[in-house]
């Protein structure tokens, strides 16, 4: 959900800041819908999203660009890549703006590979340097105390 429709969300229905409607849901509803059929949502198509990975590739390097596939959450997504079996669209879109076969096998999911054997590498350092601490947060923080007492 875009920073624009929370706002108007919350300046519909919650408290400090709005609550133009608290307690009828049904109003804050019809406000907000009607809000969104006046400001739609932007379409994105598959190339700008790989306008996106080229530009992070410019900034970031090769190395630190990678793709996921949540897209849970999203209530809308770019036109073309509306699962991950469009994925080899965008792909197919990056070999066409002269990619490179392992430019776009990093993008694809070996630089995400290499980011987790890293990882798994200082992990197996870790363990091997010290136990795993069984500290508990009363040890550590001692006892609570309530913010209320003082």
């Amino acid at each position: 959900m875009g920073r624009r429709l929370r706002a108007e969300q919350a300046r519909f229905s919650s408290p400090p800041f709005g609550g133009l409607y608290i307690g009828q849901p049904e109003k804050a509803k019809a406000a907000l819908d009607a809000w969104k059929k006046s400001h739609p949502a932007p379409e994105v198509k598959l190339s700008e999203v790989a306008d996106h990975i080229d530009h992070i590739r410019q900034v970031a390097g090769i190395d630190h660009v990678g793709i996921g596939s949540d897209f849970d959450g999203m209530p809308e997504v770019p036109q073309g890549l509306e699962a991950v079996d469009k994925f080899p669209d965008l792909l197919v879109e990056l070999l066409r703006r002269g990619w490179t076969d392992e430019q776009v096998a990093k993008v694809a999911g070996e630089n995400i590979l290499r980011v987790f054997a890293e990882a798994d590498a200082v992990s197996a350092r870790l363990r091997s340097a010290r136990t795993a601490s069984e500290a508990t947060i009363a040890a550590l923080d001692g006892p609570p105390t309530s913010a209320l007492s003082h």
